[in-house]
């Protein structure tokens, strides 16, 4: 909220003063260019990867949970009140212990995200300086932050970005791991 309303005041500051027949303005777009270079499309990979494997343990998790509430209920008629009250604090706490490890999981692929694209980011940022102080521009919008409601694609300088990125950071080939044997 503070980012576009500073962006908005800077661009009001922009268009008042004498000097904005003189102003260039660009404007990038990080998450397409995240979605485009390949360190990104890289690193998006070994996520998808890792976030497959921890949801191939919440399956079974929850499979295995699903499958205890299904012998519960079948039992329930024939058990004493006390077994059947214990089997239902058993499945009560497989149930919360489920509940906690879907919510660790969702914890460490949302900072795994995060991490990853903060670095890409940041390398991004200094690129994007770097191509502004070459071309002259005077300031350059980020669209997705900044608030922008239209902005020519001339002006965009995202596809100059990714190719430079690209050119200077190549997406290291991932490891080759041979699948764990069952």
């Amino acid at each position: 909220m503070f980012a576009r309303l500073l962006s908005v005041f800077v661009l009001l500051f922009a268009f008042a003063s004498p000097a904005f027949a003189q102003a260039k303005i660009a404007t990038v777009d990080f998450q397409k260019a995240l979605d485009s270079v390949a360190e990104g499309t890289a690193a998006k990979a070994r996520l998808e990867k890792m976030f497959a494997d921890k949801k191939t343990a919440l399956d079974k998790m929850r499979g295995d949970l699903e499958a205890r509430q299904t012998e519960l209920e079948k039992q329930s008629v024939i058990l004493s009140d006390a077994a059947k009250k214990q089997k239902e604090e058993e499945f009560y706490q497989a149930q919360a212990q489920f509940q906690q490890a879907y919510q660790r999981s969702e914890g460490e692929m949302q900072q795994a995200y995060v991490g990853a694209m903060e670095t890409l980011i940041e390398k991004m940022k200094k690129l994007s300086q770097t191509i502004a102080t070459e071309k002259g521009y005077t300031l350059v919008i980020e669209v997705n932050e900044g608030g922008v409601i239209f902005a020519s694609p001339t002006i965009d300088m995202t596809p100059e970005l990714i190719t430079r990125y690209n050119a200077a950071n190549p997406a290291s080939k991932p490891a080759t791991t041979t699948p764990p044997k069952k």
